[in-house]
């Protein structure tokens, strides 16, 4: 009986370091590609935002909401991506809350450390499209950039915060008597921060 022991030990020992070594392959699989970006997506997040219009003395005061978006990694590099958040922002002196929307047409590049990690940094650049309403209109579509961290949790889930900022002009619309508007434009500062999670398909 030892000696039946004795010689299947080593049997099992290889086993144990075969299992130990399949499973470990498949988690530094699994953490690989949590680092991915590639594919579709889509999710939401919390949209925080704050605009300050310049020459009208105007400020729209950080307000916070909820966001939607959706994109497309073309690669572990380069991601495009559309997105909606809406806020609820006051004006400076003014205690009435105004929906502030907007819309972004965004580029997403990836910059480091490497597909191979599930932390990536990332730059972004593209177009947002402005408004905000109550006894006051602003409108407009200015350019945006920002930065972010990209946290892959899974192969099909990650967790993004963005800080962005558009810049450029905005106009204001104001009601006159005789059912008139006004418009003028005016240069502004947009910022804004997201937090979000996304859904990756098809992996």
């Amino acid at each position: 009986m030892s000696r039946v022991l004795s010689r299947s030990k080593p049997r099992l020992l290889a086993a144990a370091a075969a299992l130990l070594a399949t499973f470990s392959a498949s988690g530094l699989h699994a953490q690989s590609d949590a680092g991915s970006t590639k594919g579709l997506f889509f999710g939401l997040q919390y949209a925080g935002a704050s605009v300050s219009v310049k020459e009208a003395a105007e400020d729209l005061k950080f307000g916070s909401g909820f966001g939607l978006h959706a994109g497309l990694g073309l690669s572990d590099n380069i991601a495009v991506l559309v997105n909606f958040d809406r806020s609820a922002v006051t004006r400076r002196g003014n205690s009435d809350d105004l929906t502030l929307k907007q819309y972004d047409a965004l580029l997403r590049m990836y910059l480091l450390p490497g597909a191979s990690s599930p932390v990536r940094v990332f730059a972004t650049a593209g177009a947002t499209g402005r408004a905000a309403d109550r006894s006051t209109k602003f409108e407009g579509i200015a350019p945006t950039a920002g930065a972010g961290i990209h946290l892959g949790v899974t192969p099909h889930i990650a967790i993004t915060g963005t800080a962005l900022w558009t810049f450029g002009n905005l106009t204001r619309l104001d009601d006159i008597t005789g059912g008139s508007t006004t418009k003028e434009d005016f240069k502004s500062t947009g910022t804004r921060v997201q937090v979000g999670a996304s859904l990756y398909l098809f992996r």
